[in-house]
């Protein structure tokens, strides 16, 4: 189980870089799109390092849906960031790539990092709680 911690947190500190950017961009008025990719990113690492403490094996994904399904086989309380999984998902396939019509706003963003705090406190409470 150590081991698992370890990962995790490995995980949760690079997501914590992205987050950082995100913040940064945010504050200097910078480029959306490349905000809501990385907070996708940091969501998905969060996640991942979640599962990972879990004893998940590693999947190559970036849907977050996914990663929150298979979070809430060991937490239900999960349950309640589906709306944003999907969102941050769609952020992360619309916003990559240069042919997205869908405009992202630094506001959404910003209203979106609170929600993805909420889903990060959640990770760490239900981590303390098996650790």
């Amino acid at each position: 189980m150590q081991n698992n911690k370890i990962k995790a947190k490995e995980w949760f500190v690079k997501a914590e870089h992205d987050l950082a950017t995100v913040k940064l961009i945010i504050k200097h008025k910078g480029q959306s799109d490349t905000a809501a990719v990385l907070l996708q990113q940091a969501t998905e690492k969060y996640l991942k390092g979640y599962l990972l403490s879990k004893g998940w094996r590693l999947v190559k994904t970036h849907n977050l849906k996914k990663l929150l399904d298979e979070s809430v086989k060991y937490d239900n309380r999960f349950e309640k960031f589906q709306d944003l999984a999907i969102l941050l998902t769609g952020y992360y396939f619309e916003e990559k790539y240069p042919f997205s019509d869908i405009e992202i706003t630094l506001k959404e963003i910003e209203d979106n990092l609170w929600d993805v705090r909420k889903l990060i406190a959640l990770i760490k409470k239900s981590l303390k709680e098996k650790f």
